[in-house]
């Protein structure tokens, strides 16, 4: 199943996903630095944040969990040429890597990168930071909860928070796993339920090239 899942990707790939060259060049600098591409978005769901972007003429985003840029280039090109990103990087030698990737783009987008635990540098934010219309969190699992709330602390009404990789080969509903990240990816799930501040929000299984997996998606109210 997971090659046929990967050959579907490509399909989908080669029909509706445009060849970008910084994208390209991107994923070859990642490689070369010795960084598997499995840890980045596959390229249709870089797609779908970059049409989520487009549809909601978002501004202002923020990133948690850079990896190598790949994602964080996706949602560049989705900005009008005054967009910023602060995209928050917890490891190093990944954020040495996406800083790399980030220069050689050159994209006329601010990339505003800053490298420690994502809690800290968001609690650190001034007050009167303004706030973002687009959130994507892939970062570690487990702080999943704490994030979605200082994300909400740094939203407006109306602005998408996109959570990736909540499903993890549905290990959510192992009663048996207890790991740190499915426990914080399951009180994710808890605070999102009926959350004051959530106008809407849901969750898709996905298959492909990355496995089973998924995305939850919110609008705050």
């Amino acid at each position: 199943m997971k090659q046929m899942w990967t050959d579907l990707d490509h399909y989908i790939e080669t029909h509706l996903i445009p060849e970008d060259p910084i994208l390209t060049q991107t994923l070859k600098h990642t490689d070369d630095r010795g960084y598997p591409d499995h840890l980045a978005v596959a390229p249709n769901q870089g797609m779908l944040l970059q049409m989520l972007i487009q549809m909601n003429g978002c501004k202002r985003i923020l990133e948690l969990g850079t990896f190598a840029a790949y994602s964080t280039m996706w949602l560049a090109r989705a900005l009008p040429e005054d967009g910023y990103i602060l995209t928050i990087e917890g490891r190093d030698a990944h954020a040495a890597v996406a800083q790399e990737n980030i220069d050689q783009a050159k994209l006329k987008q601010t990339i505003d990168l800053r490298v420690g635990r994502a809690a800290d540098i968001l609690k650190s934010l001034p007050a009167d930071t303004a706030p973002f219309d687009f959130i994507f969190i892939d970062a570690d699992k487990q702080s999943y909860p704490e994030y979605l709330e200082l994300s909400l602390n740094l939203s407006r009404s109306g602005t998408l928070i996109f959570l990736d990789n909540v499903i993890r080969a549905g290990d959510i509903i192992n009663p048996d796993n207890h790991k740190p990240s499915i426990e914080g990816i399951r009180k994710m799930f808890k605070l999102m339920q009926e959350h004051p501040r959530l106008l809407s929000s849901t969750a898709l299984q996905t298959v492909g090239s990355k496995g089973h997996d998924g995305f939850a998606l919110a609008i705050v109210k």
